[in-house]
């Protein structure tokens, strides 16, 4: 019983070891490539779009402030002519729940182009984000707003995909400094490592709709999804 226990000990021992070298490894890869104020240079390299990734939307369908601030950071890297195009990815797979459109409604409202906002809304997770940005946006250059927390993993998961990314540093919430917030983050990163290195899911992607075209084709939900893998 005793050798049970040590060699539980040890392997628990081991496993945090690898599972902390790893988040520390995704924090750390793309850290000089996250820029936090397009007011105090330096400032992101152009790109082909600012691709922001859904967070939470509000029962009377208004964003929560961790996804008001990345709709904010965005617009500003889009006024600032950093990027020509904004690409919303978020969870519309529900029917009473849709984050694209809520973040499509509040860029409209602060003066982007209907023709310059396009919308993926099988956005569930940033895994399939990034991997149908390349695939069906044929998205290869990049700037990622999130907050600082994700944007680690962000870059990691567009930089797997082929997508040449930096990221775009938005204002935190109160719930993104939170020991619920950081938790679940660590455990993403370790998934998203697990996916890209081991399970490589299929994602399923829609008719191409490049994000040099006119981003209102891409409004509607696609009917023609087919499961594909991104190209690389």
């Amino acid at each position: 019983m005793r050798r049970l226990i040590k060699f539980m000990f040890v392997l628990l021992l081991v496993g945090g070891g690898v599972s902390a070298t790893a988040v520390w490894w995704i924090a750390n890869r793309g850290k000089n490539k996250i820029f936090r104020s397009a007011v105090n240079p330096p400032l992101p390299h152009p790109a082909q779009v600012a691709l922001i990734p859904g967070a939470s939307v509000l029962p009377n369908k208004t964003p929560s402030n961790t996804l008001l601030n990345r709709l904010r950071a965005g617009i500003e890297l889009y006024n600032k002519e950093i990027v020509p195009k904004l690409l919303l990815s978020g969870d519309n797979t529900r029917k009473f729940y849709d984050e694209v459109h809520t973040m499509r409604d509040y860029c409209l409202r602060h003066g982007v182009k209907p023709e310059d906002i396009f919308l993926d809304h099988a956005g569930a997770r940033t895994y399939d984000t990034m991997a149908r940005a390349r695939g069906t946006f044929a998205v290869k250059t990049a700037i990622i707003v999130s907050q600082d927390l994700y944007l680690p993993r962000a870059l990691f998961l567009a930089e797997a995909q082929g997508i040449k990314a930096e990221g775009f540093a938005a204002e935190s919430s109160s719930f993104d400094n939170t020991w619920q917030a950081r938790g679940r983050e660590y455990l993403a990163r370790l998934k998203s490592i697990w996916d890209i290195y081991a399970v490589k899911p299929v994602v399923v992607q829609d008719k191409p709709m490049p994000i040099t075209g006119d981003g209102r084709a891409s409004w509607e939900k696609s009917n023609t999804s087919r499961a594909i893998a991104p190209e690389k």
